[in-house]
């Protein structure tokens, strides 16, 4: 690069300047980009430095490198203007990205669409969409070159843009894309809470900054030189504006320096005088264009008073200054530096900001999640007609499932409102809004400050619903959660439906209101029983649901009595998803969802639920995330896909740990144990277990301490321990009976069978079984009706077994693998043990081994090779003769699983299935006479090999590929 020349005052141009002194940062940038190219992870860097020391210059060099290396690079600043935009930051990155969202799911790309302000039906989603939603969209980005993300000033990044980026950078391990974060020294920020690799830029050394001043500003008079280097104390940009403040007599040596520069944080101050000698048109665009944020054009010129044609004039002072450019291609206007932009909004009166945020407002009636930003900053103190409009925005903005957008407007709008009760009203809004977006230190926030003496019930009510939200998530108090609602549900029912006190002559709320109010109070209460599981709190419950919306009835009744009433309940699930409309939302269709899920029926609803849980996991709040992640888990679990659902509750605890929502947390931990019951690993399901009762027994949360214990069940069941297995199922549903509030001892059903019949407690089993026949259980589900049949047929005599089994593999429909290998298993058992048809055994034992090895299940499988090896009695070893020679492909398997490779493998080795792999294995097993893995190796020992002939030698001296 070339160093412009200048014979006078005034800074030059060119990047090269700004680097010297820069060596080692510069190698240290070139380090992380052949790291990322060689495969390396992605990582997440912060240059740290004070205002001016070259941190957008190192940026700018960091970029340039990149590109020369073929990554792609995505570019943005914040602003400070913008610190209460949401997602104004997030707006530029995706700006960048726009051109690849074609290859996202539809519900990710409708949530950073809604972010760019180009979908007008959706705004733009809160925290936790739009976090999944960009790191899918940077993975995408990556797949055709590695990526560098790049932040200036990230200290005006706004707080939206910020968790969401803090999000990215704890994902980059996984992705190739780094990041590179560029903020002020002694300025918090977001991004701060994330351990990112912090990498100080300090101030330059005397000799680099004297060079850098001799190239920048040649023909400087020697004490002037001396002088301002001591001033700058090696702060590039003071090396490189300061000069410009001097006349050209001082410059030149002719007239002395003024007794004091301005240096540091005061180097905004330098562009002062540029931005003074500007017309007030360009001063009044430059307004607008520093606080619209992104420098999108359109929006400018919308916002500009004087329209497109005056402002194509009044941008032309500001070019010429050197101020800001046009990147036409990208329509966007271009700030020279951060600075310049800070500049121009702290020179203009206060007055005249918040008129040009009112513009921008006006321009941006189609971009709801700006507009509210700007809405919020024009604002100066309690006015109705704008909190009014503000409350219109947050309320909407909630009905989008952009709970933070609402959160943000809701607040605001309770602090301008003059009136005690309205604010009152408006904060209970926005502490519910928060609850369900997840944010509960800020439910908290908003809940201890909200000014309640002059609240409506109603409005009490729901900030009780955002307080028990918080309460039981992080606390798990449902003690005090019960205590909570029924108090204000019994303050509602007492002030009746007709209308509510509200002190004066202040507006009642609707009936229809406070009916809505009073329904999600009665439908929390009856989760808040559920999750505790306490017969003693039911009563209560019962009493004051007499009068609540059929579907919190609906939940009455299955958690009443599903003993009695499981058919009942299946019936009613079906009428009330017949009975949702086409454009139901997230909450009803997900209530009947999981609901339909204790009692094994979800798989009938699956096009609802899945719809439901898809688009709430791209676009919707974090308890509709959760739950919707939650369904997707058990279907994957009962469907036998054991890798996504430990996917799906891994994904799901890290991000409930990560918000701090412990109850959900546990929830999605007991899923994460039932997958490592299936597969054997103890140490993880002793660990999670342990973890889930020491936070729940202590809190009397029946719900997780039944997961606990169900997942503790079916390891011991695995491992052939059916004392622990029978205690812990007892635990869960005595024998004989379902309990209230339980319906997810349903599951449990057959567990408790086959370990009360393999440790002789015969009569319990035959009790529980009774109890099923009672219940129908076998109508709820073919998964159900399987179970059930072969429970009775474990349970029953002898001479009705046999045929209890068939009626139970005979079930149609049945989708779960993993529950159907283990009636195979325990029909194959049966018939060996009682010396029944042992070719109808080997059938049995040989499919259920096929699928629990295909499914991971690894000691369910290992039972079943013990049982099918059972089936072959021991015979003496004879010489191999011509009969029983192993064919080629044979001699291949068994060399191969004597290495201890598994059935699959093998078959991924010599492109083959496992179930293939097994069918060998089950004839090689009699040639070599042998009956176990275990055995192969001596079998294939030096003599058997010999007697196999030359061609087995060749092969096995051979290695395989």
């Amino acid at each position: 690069m070339s160093i412009e020349q200048s014979s006078g005052p005034g800074p030059v141009g060119g990047d090269a300047v700004g680097l010297l002194g820069r060596s080692a940062d510069l190698e240290f940038f070139a380090e992380l980009r052949r790291r990322l190219a060689d495969g390396g992870a992605g990582t997440a860097v912060l240059l740290e430095g004070p205002a001016g020391v070259g941190k957008t210059a190192l940026l700018e060099a960091a970029a340039g490198g990149a590109r020369a290396s073929g990554f792609r690079v995505l570019r943005f600043a914040g602003v400070e203007s913008e610190v209460t935009l949401a997602y104004s930051g997030l707006h530029q990155l995706l700006f960048g990205m726009r051109d690849g969202f074609d290859r996202l799911p539809p519900g990710q790309r409708a949530v950073l669409e809604g972010i760019l302000g180009s979908s007008v039906a959706q705004a733009p989603p809160e925290r936790f969409a739009a976090s999944v939603a960009v790191v899918e969209a940077l993975r995408r980005t990556a797949e055709d070159d590695p990526v560098l993300v790049v932040i200036d000033d990230v200290q005006w990044l706004d707080r939206a843009s910020g968790d969401v980026l803090e999000f990215v950078a704890r994902r980059l391990s996984g992705l190739p894309v780094d990041l590179l974060v560029a903020g002020r020294a002694g300025h918090a920020h977001a991004l701060d809470r994330h351990g990112l690799l912090r990498r100080r830029v300090e101030t330059l050394d005397e000799r680099s900054a004297a060079a850098l001043l001799r190239a920048a500003h040649p023909g400087l008079a020697p004490h002037a030189s001396e002088r301002l280097l001591q001033e700058a104390a090696g702060n590039p940009l003071a090396l490189l504006e300061l000069p410009a403040l001097l006349t050209r007599e001082q410059f030149t040596g002719a007239a002395p320096l003024p007794l004091s520069l301005p240096v540091d944080d005061r180097l905004e101050a330098l562009f002062a005088p540029r931005l003074r000698e500007l017309p007030a048109a360009t001063l009044e665009l430059l307004l607008v264009a520093a606080l619209e944020g992104t420098g999108g054009l359109r929006t400018i010129w919308a916002a500009y008073p004087g329209g497109m044609e005056e402002a194509d004039a009044a941008l032309l002072a500001a070019e010429e200054a050197g101020l800001v450019r046009v990147d036409a291609r990208a329509g966007r206007l271009v700030f020279r530096h951060p600075l310049v932009r800070s500049a121009v909004v702290r020179t203009c009166r206060p007055g005249r900001r918040r008129a040009a945020h009112r513009a921008l407002a006006e321009a941006l009636e189609r971009d709801p999640e700006r507009r509210i930003g700007h809405l919020v900053a024009a604002s100066l103190g309690p006015e109705e007609h704008l909190a009014a409009d503000l409350e219109q925005a947050g309320h909407a903005a909630l009905g989008r499932g952009s709970a933070t957008l609402a959160v943000t407007a809701l607040r605001r709008a309770a602090e301008l409102s003059p009136e005690p009760a309205e604010r009152s009203r408006r904060l209970a809004h926005a502490a519910y809004a928060a609850a369900q977006s997840g944010a509960l230190d800020v439910t908290a926030v908003l809940v201890d400050d909200g000014y309640w003496e002059r609240a409506s019930p109603q409005d009490t009510a729901r900030a009780t619903l955002a307080r028990v939200y918080a309460l039981l998530e992080t606390d798990g108090d449902a003690t005090a959660a019960h205590r909570l609602l029924t108090g204000v549900i019994d303050g509602l029912l007492a002030a009746g439906t007709d209308g509510a006190e509200t002190g004066g002559a202040e507006p009642q709320p609707s009936p229809a209101a406070v009916r809505e109010v009073v329904g999600e109070l009665q439908f929390l209460l009856t989760l808040v029983a559920f999750y505790a599981q306490r017969t003693d709190l039911w009563p209560e419950v019962l009493e004051r649901c007499q009068d609540a919306p059929d579907q919190v009835r609906l939940y009455c009744l299955a958690f009443d009595a599903p003993q009695e009433r499981a058919p009942e309940v299946r019936r009613r699930i079906r009428r009330a998803f017949a009975a949702l409309p086409p454009d139901a939302g997230p909450r009803p269709v997900t209530q009947l969802s999981m609901l339909s899920v204790y009692f094994d029926e979800a798989s009938e609803y699956r096009e609802h639920w899945m719809r439901v849980a898809r688009r709430s996991r791209e676009g919707g709040t974090f308890v509709q995330w959760s739950y919707g992640t939650i369904l997707l888990g058990h279907e994957a679990f009962f469907a036998g896909r054991f890798t996504e659902a430990e996917a799906l509750a891994r994904e799901g605890l890290a991000m409930a740990e990560e918000l701090g929502h412990r109850l959900a947390g546990f929830r999605l931990a007991s899923q994460l144990a039932l997958v490592a019951a299936v597969r054997g690993d103890a140490e993880t399901v002793g660990t999670l277990t342990r973890t889930i009762l020491a936070w729940s027994e202590p809190r009397r949360l029946g719900l997780l301490q039944v997961s606990a214990r169900q997942a503790r069940a079916l390891l011991a069941l695995g491992q052939g321990d059916y004392e622990t297995a029978y205690r812990d199922c007892a635990l869960v549903s005595p024998p004989g009976t379902l309990p209230p509030l339980n319906p997810r001892a349903i599951w449990s059903v057959y567990d408790l069978v086959e370990a009360a019949v393999y440790t002789g407690r015969t009569a319990e089993a035959r009790v529980h079984v009774a109890m099923a026949r009672s219940a129908c259980l076998g109508e709820l589900s073919p998964r159900l009706a399987l179970l059930t049949h072969a429970a009775a047929a474990l349970a029953g005599p002898v001479e009705t077994a046999e045929a209890g089994f068939r009626r139970a593999l005979a079930v149609a429909d049945v989708h779960a693998p993993f529950d159907r290998a283990r009636v195979q298993l325990a029909f194959g058992r049966w018939l060996r043990a009682h010396g029944r048809d042992p070719e109808a055994a080997r059938e049995h034992l040989t499919a259920a081994l096929h699928t629990l090895e295909e499914l991971g299940a690894a000691p369910w499988a290992s039972a079943a090779g013990t049982e099918l090896a059972a089936l072959t009695p021991p015979a003496e070893p004879e010489p191999l003769g011509e009969e029983g020679l192993l064919t080629p492909q044979e001699l291949q398997i068994a060399d191969l699983a004597a290495t201890g490779l598994s059935n699959k493998e093998i078959g991924a080795r010599l492109y083959i299935s496992p179930r293939t792999v097994s069918t060998h294995l089950y004839n090689i097993f009699p040639k070599l006479g042998i009956r176990s893995r275990a055995a192969l190796r001596d079998a294939l020992g030096a003599q058997v090999r010999a007697e196999c002939g030359g061609e087995y030698v060749e092969y096995v001296d051979r290695p395989v590929i």
